[in-house]
């Protein structure tokens, strides 16, 4: 589905100010795959990941879909980020996760219902009213309701209690396997990796230097 051959980037090529990111990224990711990303800060993970998504076109090499630019397929892919709030941009529940679209409430409803969010408790309710870890299933929801084949999560079980973390970690498990969606999931915590992900991409210094089952990558030595 997706494809990355020989991708790197470099950000302000050309400019005295020129940082290299990726250097020399295969990967492949399949039909409602879930893998787990993970390396220290400044391995290039940020970077994958809006490359992934389709939010950054890659300096060197290709990233596609379906042998199409990641980033002229919209709607194909979705991301969502840490800090959920910084992704609602609307007052309520239900204008948020329809924003953008011309979608009606049924869709709304769906996509509430499949992050665990009744509907009906939820649909009018202030964005500012929620606690963090519905505010990340809002924003998951805003990126299902648009049917993407991938979504790209960035460290969406950081800052949450255990109690959330169990939610959420059931919620992409049931978009996984009702949705059929593929799961990039980015972060530095691997406690849950083995119930968030079947295999693991592991990068250091802009390069991948593992790429296996989640508990065989994550096994390699880290720096």
């Amino acid at each position: 589905m997706i494809r990355l051959e020989d991708v790197g980037h470099v950000y302000a090529a050309g400019t005295p100010w020129a940082r290299r990111a990726l250097s020399g990224v295969d990967l492949t990711i399949a039909h409602a795959e879930r893998i787990l990303v993970v390396g220290p800060n400044g391995s290039g993970k940020s970077t994958l990941a809006w490359i992934v998504a389709g939010l950054l076109r890659p300096t060197e090499g290709t990233a596609t879909l379906d042998g199409r630019p990641v980033d002229e397929a919209p709607g194909s892919t979705a991301m969502t980020f840490q800090h959920a709030r910084l992704q609602l941009f609307r007052p309520t529940v239900g204008a948020d996760v329809r924003f953008g679209t011309r979608l009606d409430r049924v869709a709304v409803d769906h996509a509430l219902e499949m992050v665990g969010l009744d509907p009906a408790v939820f649909r009018s309710r202030r964005v500012d009213e929620l606690s963090g870890g519905q505010q990340r299933r809002v924003a998951l929801a805003g990126a299902l309701v648009r049917r993407p084949r991938v979504l790209v999560l960035d460290e969406p079980l950081a800052g949450l209690d255990a109690p959330g973390r169990r939610l959420l970690i059931a919620v992409l498990a049931r978009l996984n396997r009702e949705a059929q969606v593929a799961t990039v999931i980015v972060t530095h915590d691997t406690e849950d990796a083995h119930r968030v992900a079947d295999r693991g991409v592991v990068l250091r210094a802009g390069e991948v230097v593992a790429d296996d089952e989640v508990a065989s990558a994550l096994e390699q030595p880290r720096p």
